[in-house]
């Protein structure tokens, strides 16, 4: 599946459940959202380093940054950013700035 792909999938679901519920989806709501879900693949990763309240669960933990990746998808469609090609100059900064291949 393509990256753009990807963004439109994302977008849609948050859309159609907005619908669905009759509330609104803007810039302001997706941030809180995704440090949300950043909070959520945090707890599962502490499952994994400590065992203390629940053992790591692989599948959970995949969930979890799905999560997070829709969130960033949609705050890319709320700042019309094309990811792929953002993306790719990140790259070639990163390559050029510490003199990688």
């Amino acid at each position: 599946m393509e990256i753009e792909e990807i963004r439109k999938k994302a977008y849609a679901i948050i859309e159609d459940y907005n619908k669905k519920n009759n509330i609104t989806h803007n810039k302001d709501t997706v941030f809180p959202h995704l440090v949300e879900e950043i909070g959520e693949l945090a707890r599962e990763l502490g499952h994994e380093r400590s065992n203390w309240r629940a053992e790591f669960n692989k599948e959970k933990f995949a969930e979890e940054l799905i999560d997070v990746l829709m969130q960033i998808m949609n705050l890319a469609t709320d700042y019309n950013i094309n990811i792929e090609e953002t993306f790719n100059k990140k790259i070639q900064k990163l390559r050029e700035r510490y003199q990688l291949k």
